[in-house]
């Protein structure tokens, strides 16, 4: 038996370098990590090396060329060592990083290596470290991410664009990539698509229009004409417009002459996707560069696609003109059409159009139908209209007359109490802000503690966000009272163009009118009444008066319609019985239906519905397996696989076996060439691959392991190798001190090593180096006597002022802890006007009396301890009220004593007898 040949496992050194760990200087290179992995491969003694690498690419995501060739090798049981120079090498994202070095080396048995962070799979003490320095990993690639986040915020915010591609319809001005001028071809192309969906196209008939124009696409005609502006975005077909395109045009406000950045931003720093931001999150900046499109058109156009028109039901291929004008009062849904013939039997297209509110009988919502005759809604716009043109043709003065009134008593007709708390509110929030200045001013004198200090100012923020709110919700209540202003000269201008209109057109309908508000009805039948708003473009809601002629006229049509209502319902009335009578005379044997006869057996039945076609189930199981057998005989015929069609030549063919997928042995032939060419343009790539590989190596052998020959610093001309071709000097220091020396004038070495030149302290006069460009004392001792006089002098100033403001007092009057009085204090902790007020209050605290209600007395009224009686004390330690009270309750004191001790005696007496 043959012996099992294994071949060698392989040692594989990946290396990995970044554009952000170029900027660490030669020790992060490609060539200097594949050389120190080798010495170490070489040194412990690992063998059968292969080096995977990726130079360029991120650490923050796996999907790396070189890192998916080496998982191959692994999934494919051909590793048996990885070594890295560090973990950031193999990654940044710490939950793979640990899901390799955890997971999945460890079940395909590969010993991992990281020379720098001492992480050995096979000696686990020293990878207890290992998930700490994979979460440090990714820290900085998240740190990185942000810091260029704030730099491109930074740069929006003051306007400058960050982005590489442009609106169509513009161009870059020569020499300056922020400015934005006029294409003259592709900006007649906007325009024509806006002019286009003001008339009401949809997106895809703009779409299908331009392309049969064969007008280029936004990218294809960039790539034709200014290939310098081209993101390098892939096309198939140069005129093949979409509505997405079109989309994106009509939505972008750049064509106003605004620029609008920040319009997307990434969701995660590991991932490449990105969402969109809303308005509050972009940069809106007006009016940067010139508009392409008017504000009037850009109003009308959104107008226009907001109405979202809906068709009516299959067949008919129309869209009403009213959809998208009319709104439910109650909900303010939209209204939807809806649509049924007119008669039963009768042309398809006579139809009954007719509204509904949308939400009415949707889930979660409680709204009512509606219900609006379309006929009657476009018949009241009309008519309107045509009043208010013949109004305005015969008295323009007039009709601008009433709109101002109107507007003026919209005004006025804003609440006065809001008017009023808006006003309180205001003032309220002024005097916040003097309690919060005095507030400091207290606390900076030292007036006040800290803890009260911090107290107070949360106190009074509170108050002075939650005021400022309620101003904010006041202000927008009442501008929504208030309204859009009234463009009074475009309506009358707009009347002048259409003058005396016959017939509601859509282009009528969307001149004038802003929106249709349709109230729920009163009453049924005869007595039904429905209220309907009709606001107009410029002027909103305005209600003309009706005239004595048109009251005539419109009782007259109304009588007419009437007439004409009861005719038609006679009429179908008759039609109705007719029908009814010839259904009753075609019934036969109480059967539904007329007999028929089976299609499989030839016996007659009776069906049971219109397009029953056999008698019985049987009947039909069996027809339905000789249609199924019919129809594969047809489809396959003698053949025992279905009919397939080429891969390579595409042309049907029925094929022998259930693998054969060519027709013919040309088109195997055809397929094998293919193949090898395929295999042949491959091995070519490889070799110029490898022969490029070759002159980089013979490169780096020239210049003793370099990129580039070695040079003489321009500043203190050292002998260099340079990492880049244009690298001019030796170091960072050089660079930045020949940059200085070009700027200022003086060469760094006269700061003699210093950072900065010398200067003089204002304290006490000596030359000193300073550490910072603030710097502005040579020590700390001079710097805390500078800031020390500077505070002294601020707090004299703030105490003259204070004393100045207070009529030459230093502290606010404030009223007497005993009397009352308003008096002026002078320390902070004094409480008493007086001495004597002083000495009454802590009497009163020590005795519980107050020294004013002793009536001429020495000391307060007392109670004798012996009689109980009130009495004046001549002394303060007297307590009986006479000499008789104080002698007797002498002798009471004496008796009872002697009571006491004999007591006490007779106890002692009895202890030692017991």
């Amino acid at each position: 038996m043959a012996k099992k040949i294994t071949k060698p496992l392989i040692t594989a050194l990946y290396e990995r370098l970044s554009k952000d760990d170029e900027l660490k200087g030669e020790s992060n290179s490609i060539t200097n990590q594949k050389k120190y992995l080798e010495d170490y491969a070489t040194r412990n003694g690992f063998t059968n090396i292969r080096h995977f690498t990726d130079d360029g690419y991120t650490g923050r995501n796996f999907n790396r060329p070189g890192f998916q060739e080496l998982l191959a090798e692994v999934h494919a049981g051909n590793v048996g060592v990885i070594i890295v120079k560090d973990m950031s090498r193999l990654g940044r994202n710490y939950l793979q990083v640990g899901f390799y070095t955890e997971i999945l080396f460890p079940e395909k048995e590969i010993h991992f290596i990281a020379i720098n962070n001492s992480v050995d799979s096979e000696n686990s003490s020293d990878n207890d470290f290992t998930p700490f320095l994979n979460i440090m990993n990714e820290w900085y690639a998240r740190d990185t991410s942000n810091k260029i986040k704030s730099i491109f915020n930074s740069r929006m915010a003051d306007g400058k664009r960050c982005s590489g591609s442009i609106p169509y319809g513009y161009n870059r001005q020569p020499g300056d990539k922020q400015t934005l001028i006029v294409d003259p071809v592709a900006s007649l192309v906007v325009k024509r698509i806006f002019d286009m969906a003001d008339t009401g196209m949809s997106h895809t008939q703009i779409a299908h229009q331009l392309q049969e124009e064969q007008v280029l696409i936004p990218s294809a005609y960039t790539a034709k004409f200014h290939p310098e502006q081209n993101n390098g975005k892939r096309y198939f077909d140069p005129f093949g417009w979409s509505n997405t395109t079109v989309n994106a045009i009509l939505d972008r406000q750049e064509y106003l002459g605004h620029t609008i950045l920040k319009k997307s931003v990434s969701t995660n720093f590991k991932t490449d996707k990105r969402r969109s931001t809303s308005e509050d999150e972009q940069y809106i900046f007006y009016f940067t560069h010139e508009a392409i499109i008017s504000q009037e058109l850009w109003d009308s156009v959104q107008k226009q696609r907001v109405r979202s028109p809906r068709k009516t039901p299959a067949g008919t291929y129309q869209q009403h003109k009213l959809s998208g004008y009319l709104f439910c009062s109650d909900c303010g849904s939209r209204m939807a059409l809806q649509s049924a013939k007119k008669c039963k039997d009768g042309d398809p297209e006579d139809r009954y159009y007719s509204f509904r509110c949308s939400a009415y009988g949707q889930r979660g919502t409680e709204c009512s139908a509606h219900y609006v005759n379309a006929e009657a809604v476009e018949g009241l716009i009309l008519s309107s209209i045509q009043r208010l043109s013949k109004f305005v043709i015969e008295d323009e003065a007039a009709f601008a007359e009433q709109l101002r009134q109107k507007a003026q008593a919209k005004v006025d007709a804003v609440p006065v109490e809001k008017k009023q708390q808006l006003a309180d509110l205001e003032k309220q929030f002024e005097e916040l802000d003097v309690k919060l200045r005095s507030l400091y001013e207290n606390f900076f004198a030292g007036l006040i503690l800290e803890r009260q200090y911090k107290a107070l100012m949360t106190q009074y923020d509170k108050e002075q966000t939650a005021c400022e709110e309620r101003i904010e919700e006041l202000k927008k209540e009442l501008a929504l009272i208030q309204g859009k202003p009234m463009q009074i000269d475009r309506f009358i201008k707009l009347i002048h163009k259409y003058k005396e209109p016959t017939a509601l057109t859509e282009e009528l309908l969307h001149a004038f009118v802003d929106k249709v508000i349709v109230h729920e009805p009163n009453g049924r039948g005869k007595s039904r009444t429905q209220e309907i708003e009709l606001y107009f473009n410029f002027i909103g809601q305005f209600e003309l008066a009706f005239s004595p002629e048109e009251i005539k006229a419109a009782k007259k049509q109304e009588a007419k319609r009437v007439r004409e209502k009861k005719a038609h319902k006679k009429k179908v009335q008759k039609q109705y019985n007719k029908r009814k009578k010839q259904e009753r005379y075609d019934e036969r044997e109480g059967h539904k239906f007329a007999k028929r006869v089976c299609e499989h057996c030839g016996q007659e039945f009776w069906p049971n519905g219109n397009k029953q076609k056999y008698c019985c189930k049987e009947c039909l199981n069996a027809a339905k397996a000789e249609r199924v057998k019919a129809q594969r005989h047809a489809e396959k015929g003698d053949h025992t696989f279905r009919q397939k069609n080429c891969i390579v030549c595409g042309k049907p063919f029925w094929p022998v076996n259930g693998q054969e997928v060519m027709s013919s042995e040309e088109c195997k032939h055809k397929h094998r060439n293919e193949k090898q060419l395929a295999y042949y343009h491959k091995v070519v790539a490889d070799k110029e691959k490898a022969k490029r590989e070759a002159i980089r190596e013979m490169t780096l052998a020239e210049n003793d392991g370099h990129p580039y020959p070695q040079r003489e610093c321009e500043y203190c001309g050292t002998p260099f190798w340079p990492e880049k071709h244009h690298q001019r000097f030796c170091c960072k220091s050089c660079t930045s001190k020949a940059s200085e020396l070009r700027n200022t004038g003086i060469d760094p070495a006269v700061k003699e090593g210093h950072r900065f030149f010398k200067k003089v302290c204002p304290v006490c006069g000596k030359e000193f180096w300073p550490e910072g460009p603030n710097t502005i004392c040579c020590s700390k001792e001079c710097a805390y006597k500078r800031q020390a006089e500077l505070d002294k002098e601020k707090r004299d100033q703030f105490r003259e002022a204070v004393i100045a403001e207070r009529g030459g007092h230093m502290y606010e009057a404030i009223p007497c802890k005993y009397c009352g009085e308003m008096f002026y204090p002078k320390h902070p902790t004094q409480l008493y006007c007086s001495e004597g007020c002083q000495k009454n209050s802590l009497f009163m605290s020590r005795y519980g009396h107050d020294p004013t209600k002793k009536e001429g007395h020495p000391y307060n009224k007392r109670i004798c301890i012996h009689c109980g009686k009130e009495f004046w004390p001549a002394g303060p330690n007297t307590k009986t009220c006479s000499e008789e009270c104080s002698h007797e309750h002498g002798v009471q004191k004496i008796r009872d004593w002697r009571a006491e001790q004999k007591a006490q005696n007779e106890a002692e007496t009895i202890k030692p007898a017991m």
